[in-house]
């Protein structure tokens, strides 16, 4: 009889489930998640036959089985309990700091080799000085905050092994500051891949100093706090509950915040996007998210020209880089296809930076393609 009562209750449920799955609204894109959502696939035999129908048609019911966010929580919560200090690719660090899993491979290995001569060609290519900031990842900077049985490869070495293989490219030192000043502020978030105001502006004064620039000081900027409640993509990956949010701090002056935008056709009047504050996907307040190009003009008027190469280590850095330079070109090579050094002959460009993190440099297929 108790058997009988389960089995029924069980059905009862799963019906129920099944029910609310198809009256729903199916959402196109997870905020949780910062991902667009699997679409229903369409039938056709050879992908029935081959099987990827049905591969394709369960990725559409895990992403829009009902009560999904609730259930993602759950899991990772039951993960944590056990013990697991890893969840989806996510290490579940001290203090609220989440690590995404970082490896160097052989095959990666290879294929930087690729990124390292394109930038080479591009610096001899186009003659003008041309600088390369490469960030390294919290999971090294913070190793101190890894689980105990986690170790973090080494990215000094890592970076020091590509700078070394760019001798036409002025590199730019990055650990040293970051290690000498980590106990002094918050240099990472702690729920996403990318740096703070505070870490991006220490890289800042490494690049004045190398490229004979005047730095301008924290203190001539107005220190804001935009947002107490980020949560960012190693959260949006690992789903821990009760996690400890991030707050994005912003350093203000008469320069940053009065500039002319281009962003891929579109023309905004600031570099900091309010709309994106109320949204999961906070970081895009900085340099209002991915875009191909992006052209800032400033009211600095000493006639410099600054194209960045970048993925989006250098939406936080904009703050700063833009206190020097009367235009600044903003171009991910993911998304930007056509050659970068005619770009610059066009636009009569002064000065080239290639800025990327570790983890993205490694992966990161596009800037292969800089030509």
């Amino acid at each position: 009889m108790k058997r009988k009562i389960f089995f029924i209750s069980f059905m009862i449920v799963w019906v129920g489930l099944i029910i609310i799955n198809f009256i729903l609204p199916k959402k196109v894109f997870s905020e949780q998640e910062n991902r667009y959502l699997a679409t229903i696939p369409k039938l056709n035999f050879n992908d029935l036959v081959s099987g990827e129908y049905v591969e394709e048609l369960d990725n559409y019911i895990n992403d829009h089985f009902a009560f999904r966010d609730f259930w993602l929580k759950l899991n990772s919560f039951v993960q944590i309990s056990t013990g697991k200090t890893e969840n989806n690719g996510v290490y579940i660090g001290k203090e609220g700091y989440l690590f995404e899993k970082f490896e160097y491979t052989d095959a990666q290995k290879e294929s930087i080799k690729m990124a390292e001569k394109a930038i080479n060609d591009f610096a001899v290519k186009t003659g003008l000085p041309t600088y390369f900031i490469l960030a390294p990842n919290s999971i090294y900077i913070n190793q101190d905050k890894l689980p105990s049985n986690v170790t973090a490869p080494n990215q000094s070495a890592i970076i020091n092994e590509i700078y070394s293989a760019c001798p036409n490219v002025t590199c730019i030192n990055t650990v040293n500051t970051l290690e000498e000043n980590k106990s002094n502020a918050q240099l990472y978030f702690r729920t996403d891949h990318h740096m703070t105001s505070e870490g991006a502006y220490l890289l800042y004064k490494e690049f004045c100093k190398t490229a004979g620039i005047e730095p301008v000081e924290l203190s001539d900027f107005t220190k804001e706090t935009v947002s107490t409640s980020f949560l960012g993509t190693f959260d949006s990956k690992a789903q821990v509950p009760f996690q400890k949010q991030d707050e994005i701090t912003v350093y203000k002056n008469d320069i940053n915040t009065n500039v002319l935008g281009d962003y891929d056709g579109e023309t905004y009047n600031s570099i900091f996007n309010e709309d994106y504050l109320d949204k999961k996907d906070k970081y895009s307040y900085f340099l209002n998210g991915n875009h191909a190009k992006v052209v800032i003009k400033t009211n600095v008027n000493n006639g410099k020209k600054l194209l960045v190469i970048k993925d989006s280590y250098s939406h936080i850095m904009s703050q700063f880089l833009c206190q020097n330079y009367e235009e600044i070109h903003f171009l991910d090579p993911r998304y930007y296809n056509l050659p970068l050094s005619d770009y610059c002959k066009e636009n009569d460009i002064d000065e080239t930076l290639f800025l990327y993190n570790v983890s993205n440099l490694v992966s990161d297929l596009g800037i292969r393609n800089v030509r």
